[in-house]
């Protein structure tokens, strides 16, 4: 059975009663995502909720590093090998390549509600994103305990349920990655099969770019979410100024910059290119970055009518988001 046929009918392990239709449209090509699958609305006792049980399971931990994408094809992998340079760090503990554990928030939302079915009582004291929250906690402190002193460094290409991030990880510093959407989705089309069940269209994309850079907007500076633990980093702008970039980085992890090698940062190489000619298992293994890499605005390849369709779809967030020559 191929790659893409496996996540295929891998998807009906987890899909929910309820979740059936979402999944049903995206598989048609429509539109199958709303605000609340990133923002879904959390009331201050939830919150407090989440944040006792990371402080009574994981008090004393270091602060783990935790990285969050608009999308898949918005550089997380590229700030996760920036960041896991640094000595005081530890990525990926456990083999843990993707933690994908806030996406899968709703499964443990279900989990919770099918425990309290069988004795409703309990819905009086097991809060909504109660078991989550103890998942969390205590997954981190397995790993903390595993590495030792060093920070914890995971990551996930998706943003849904962004609003939980703050208070599920209440000491983790947050980094989320924007991207020009019309990148990601020239990335995207280009990196997956065509031939998957699961592979989004053109439009699904913007529209889901456009939801996803809406949320991770919230909490730029002056944003209504603004929160000290988070940073909103654009990949442009690490491609464009990457040590001025890395170093605001740094500072805002709290790593210290004076132990980090920018010598062998400018070496990196690159990962899971959109244009590597390796299988799609190959292309993410490090490859030397030729002279020709440019993975910024290759979208400007495209026809004008393809400009104008993304413009149609996401083209006032684009130019919320900072990319102000919209159409081109």
């Amino acid at each position: 059975m191929s790659m893409s046929m496996g996540k295929a009918v891998g998807m009906f392990d987890f899909i929910r009663f309820r979740d059936a239709g979402k999944y049903a449209r995206r598989i048609l090509g429509a539109r199958y995502l709303e605000r609340s699958d990133f923002l879904p609305e959390l009331s201050q006792a939830e919150i407090a909720r989440m944040e006792r049980v990371a402080e009574a399971v994981r008090p004393d931990d270091p602060e783990e590093i935790l990285v969050f994408g608009v999308l898949p094809r918005s550089g997380t992998n590229y700030v996760r090998d920036i960041l896991a340079m640094h000595p005081d760090v530890c990525a990926d503990p456990a083999d843990l390549y993707e933690f994908p554990l806030l996406h899968a928030a709703s499964g443990a939302k279900a989990l919770r509600n099918e425990f309290v079915s069988m004795f409703p009582r309990n819905g009086g004291v097991v809060g909504s994103y109660d078991m989550l929250a103890y998942m969390a906690s205590a997954w981190l402190r397995s790993l903390q305990a595993e590495i030792g002193t060093k920070r914890i460094l995971l990551k996930s290409p998706h943003v849904h349920n962004l609003s939980l991030a703050t208070a599920l990880f209440p000491q983790a510093k947050i980094v989320l990655c924007l991207r020009d959407g019309r990148d990601v989705v020239d990335s995207t089309m280009n990196t997956f099969s065509s031939f998957s069940l699961t592979r989004k269209t053109f439009s699904q994309l913007a529209y889901e770019w456009k939801l996803a850079t809406e949320a991770i907007l919230e909490y730029m500076p002056g944003g209504a979410r603004e929160h000290p633990n988070i940073v909103v980093v654009r990949y442009e702008d690490l491609q464009a100024n990457e040590e001025a970039s890395v170093r605001r980085l740094l500072r805002h992890t709290g790593l210290p910059a004076d132990s980090f090698s920018f010598e062998d940062m400018r070496a990196l190489p690159v990962r899971g290119s959109s244009r590597s000619k390796l299988s799609n298992q190959d292309q993410w293994k490090p490859q030397e970055k030729s002279d020709d890499f440019k993975p910024v605005r290759r979208w400007q390849s495209w026809p004008k009518r393809k400009t104008l369709r993304f413009d149609r779809i996401a083209g006032a967030t684009l130019r919320r988001a900072g990319y102000d020559d919209a159409l081109g």
